[in-house]
């Protein structure tokens, strides 16, 4: 079988964790027998469009995954507007003429294009979708409310929407209103039709398939299958209680990005130790995003202290995960909690928001306590219940997921089931002006775009 595997990003070039999680699956199908190729994005901006390749080659196994990365030249093209490519589009229909996949499954569609079902479909190729995030019902793709940095509950909808993501930079004055209205139509057609066109669609976890029902009213038949890992943690003896004036370690490792909540966890930390905590406490992050951390006045007693990036075959001996007590503050609706499942496997006891996916899958496992996602009191007083009471000795914990075999074994079956449907019947075929009128609008966008101030679009002038 050939398994054309579409996703935003890949290992080594950006390891968040769908790109992650594709690459275990990819590698683990390829030791299986399958042949794969992944076709992925890249932040890599050039004069020109351009695909590169490689093989990326499982140190383990031995198994190759061929990987072509679309090198796109258009201006921000993470922008909610630039979902749409025609360039990825032609490229991504080259490759399904030249090598025939079997089947496609696309893991997500930034960075590469809102047709990839669609182009599988004119080629007679089966699809399905994985639904790893918020995409097709946040034009950020996070769900955080910008000004009550909270998880947003708003239905998916033109004006709310665009509001909101309009609040980010870059900003787009030369696109009028009614013209990021049909913009915003054209999206969500295009990706409701990629999901009706896709024979299996697939959510990380039920409570993340309910939510994305909840905003949007599709994706009802989504199926829930984990995200695959690459082997898992084994953890290191626990880190002795801390004698004298020696701190309590906690370790962040989702990074410092917004989102992520790591401003969040020291603002309760120094609410908690400001307030007279008994013992000193060492807060270590680490991820590829750093938080600034230069205009913060921490108290005594507490430090922050930075790793940067780290390997996470690396993480049961890095410094971030040789701590008392694993935190997660991530102010986003998760989907599935791939950090959670980290620090479960480390034996730390962990602190995690409410967002339903990880109180689905957490609910009730030793160690394990949660904090209102929405509340920074909730979190400072979570916090401070949790240093006061720290070290704890927990039992031994089973598995909190299936396997990568069995992870595989899933997506194998969906694959081999969905080979046999017909993929052409009643699709649309493709009008060679509606692509030439959307290759000038990016034309358009771009030579307006590279017109506008850092002012106009929204950044410091710094």
């Amino acid at each position: 079988m050939k398994v054309l595997l579409a996703v935003h990003g890949y290992p080594p070039e950006l390891c968040g964790g769908t790109e992650g999680s594709t690459q275990a699956l990819a590698r683990s199908a390829a030791a299986g027998g399958v042949e794969v190729m992944v076709v992925a994005g890249s932040l890599e901006h050039g004069e020109e469009f351009s695909v590169s390749e490689d093989v990326d080659r499982d140190p383990q196994t031995g198994a190759g995954v061929r990987v072509r990365r679309m090198h796109r030249s258009d201006l921000y093209f993470d922008h909610w507007h630039k979902l749409h490519s025609e360039e990825v589009g032609r490229a991504f229909t080259d490759i399904l003429e030249e090598w025939r996949p079997d089947v496609v499954h696309v893991m997500h569609w930034l960075r590469l294009s809102d047709d990839l079902v669609l182009r599988a479909a004119r080629a007679g190729i089966p699809s399905l979708v994985t639904m790893n995030d918020h995409l097709t019902s946040c034009l950020l793709s996070l769900r955080v409310h910008p000004e009550r940095r909270a998880p947003c509950e708003e239905t998916h909808a033109a004006m709310v929407c665009m509001t909101c993501a309009g609040a980010f930079p870059p900003r787009t004055p030369w696109v009028p209103p009614e013209q990021q209205l049909v913009l915003f139509g054209q999206r969500k057609a295009q990706l409701d039709r990629e999901l009706d066109l896709a024979q299996f669609r697939i959510v990380p976890s039920q409570a993340h398939g309910e939510a994305l029902v909840r905003h949007t009213g599709r994706s009802q038949s989504a199926l829930v299958i984990p995200p695959a890992r690459a082997e898992r943690l084994r953890p290191s003896p626990p880190l002795p209680a801390p004698d004298g004036d020696q701190p309590l370690r906690l370790g962040l490792w989702s990074g410092g990005g917004a989102a992520k909540g790591a401003r969040s966890i020291l603002s309760a930390l120094i609410r908690v130790v400001g307030a007279g905590l008994a013992r000193p406490v060492e807060l270590h992050l680490a991820g590829i995003e750093p938080m600034d951390t230069a205009a913060v006045d921490l108290p005594k007693g507490l430090t922050c202290i930075q790793h940067g990036p780290f390997k996470h075959d690396e993480l049961s001996q890095h410094p971030v995960a040789r701590v008392h007590a694993a935190l997660v503050g991530s102010l986003a609706p998760e989907s599935y909690g791939l950090v959670a499942d980290e620090a479960f496997e480390l034996g730390l006891p962990t602190l995690l928001p409410s967002a339903p996916a990880l109180v689905e899958r957490f609910q009730d496992q030793a160690g394990v306590e949660f904090y209102d996602q929405a509340s920074e009191e909730s979190l400072a007083e979570a916090l401070g219940s949790l240093c006061a009471r720290l070290p704890l000795a927990l039992p031994t914990r089973g598995d909190i997921a299936p396997d990568r075999q069995a992870i595989t074994a899933m997506h194998m079956d969906l694959w081999e089931r969905a080979c046999g449907v017909p993929a052409s019947e009643g699709v649309p075929a493709e009008s060679w002006f509606e692509a030439r009128i959307r290759s000038e609008a990016q034309a358009s966008w771009d030579r307006q775009c590279s017109q506008a101030s850092a002012e106009d679009l929204g950044f410091s002038a710094s």
